[in-house]
């Protein structure tokens, strides 16, 4: 019997197709199948701290979410695969608060939302990391956030925080020599050239407390906790973005500087201190056997790494636009997104999220102690 010769090309596709059919079931290793627990195994919200403004590339520039913040590099260090089409999943957006707040705008809540809408955030999620707290209402002053306060530390003007003064005469004299100025009766005839202290108009270190800490987490967590009960939350802090003492200032591009005088560096300080504190007083207290949240510190690891410290800085020096700053302005710079995965990926370890046949972490800087990831280690892995 004569056999059937087959048709040009036909071994070609059959060989295309069931290769592409092999790519497609390694490509969807993360996805739910029929039956199989909802959720990515990593979720990631947060704040601009988390999504990375001003960093290209951009995976959504509505969000100024970038494709090499912290979870993008957490999750390639893990070999989580592509985001959304892998098993990991990115909802920051920049200028979100921990709670809804009366002004329109985004919340964890809402990214939680819609994490458990597009079935990304389930019983499968083993993880979930954010940074929030910076944007959010402390005192219900006319300088309230942080996020604010700091951008109105930086510009230039009249000294920022409670001690500020308004009149023209301390637009003109320096912090050193207005801190001169006569006290008492004295005070009183000099108030309409020096202005009146501003101490009612500005949040303090003593209004971010754990008490209003937990208060706004709370809904967060538990809008989690319900979502995904497996996974471990981790609520990554701040770092340091100026300089520990002393009178900041740098340069900028095309040697264009600012500074911060010592008593704005004191209160900048004393700011991110209490709110490092109040968060992980908060975490403490929201922490359930079962349904673990734990707090990243990287005010410690970031010390020595703030805006002005050249190129071990981990956070972008203030780039002026217009009357305000480009969206990279004070926010984590390429290197610091590396170290805060590295930090960050410290945590997971204990979570269940690193597949089993992935034992490498990120490389340590030599001598530092601090593990940092270079965008060509982190490649090599892919």
């Amino acid at each position: 019997m004569s056999r059937v010769a087959p048709a040009p090309g036909r071994s070609a596709l059959v060989l295309v197709a069931a290769l592409l059919a092999v790519l497609a079931a390694v490509g969807s290793a993360g996805a739910a199948g029929p039956g199989a627990p909802v959720g990515k195994r990593y979720v990631a919200l947060g704040d601009s701290y988390s999504s990375g403004p001003g960093l290209a590339p951009s995976r959504e520039p509505g969000c100024g979410r970038s494709a090499v913040n912290y979870a993008s590099r957490l999750a390639a260090a893990l070999g989580l695969g592509p985001e959304r089409r892998g098993d990991w999943a990115d909802y920051s957006c920049a200028g979100a608060t921990v709670r809804r707040g009366k002004a329109p705008g985004i919340s964890i809540p809402d990214q939680v939302r819609w994490a458990t809408q597009e079935r990304a955030l389930g019983p499968a999620t083993r993880a979930v990391s954010l940074t929030a707290g910076g944007n959010d209402s402390w005192s219900g002053r006319p300088h309230d956030a942080l996020s604010a306060i700091l951008a109105a530390c930086v510009a230039s003007g009249p000294p920022c925080g409670p001690g500020r003064r308004v009149g023209p005469l301390a637009q003109l004299l320096p912090e050193g020599l207005t801190a001169l100025l006569p006290t008492g009766v004295a005070e009183l005839l000099a108030a309409p050239l020096a202005g009146a202290r501003e101490d009612d108009r500005w949040t303090t270190p003593a209004q971010v407390t754990a008490a209003r800490a937990t208060a706004r987490l709370a809904p967060a967590v538990a809008s989690i906790r319900e979502a995904a009960p497996h996974a471990t939350i981790a609520l990554v802090g701040y770092p340091q973005v100026v300089p520990t003492s002393g009178r900041a200032g740098c340069a900028g591009p095309l040697g264009l500087g600012w500074s911060l005088e010592a008593g704005e560096v004191r209160y900048v300080n004393a700011l991110l201190d209490a709110l490092d504190g109040a968060l992980r007083a908060a975490v403490a207290d929201l922490d359930r056997p079962g349904a673990p949240v734990r707090y990243v510190d990287l005010r410690g690891p970031s010390r020595g790494h703030d805006l002005c410290a050249g190129p071990d800085a981990w956070v972008s020096a203030p780039v002026a636009q217009g009357l305000g700053f480009l969206g990279s302005s004070l926010h984590p710079n390429r290197r610091g997104m590396d170290a805060f995965a590295t930090v960050v990926e410290r945590l997971v370890d204990g979570t269940g999220l690193r597949p089993a046949v992935l034992s490498r972490t990120i490389p340590r800087r030599p001598g530092t102690g601090i593990a940092v990831a270079t965008a060509a280690a982190l490649a090599a892995r892919r």
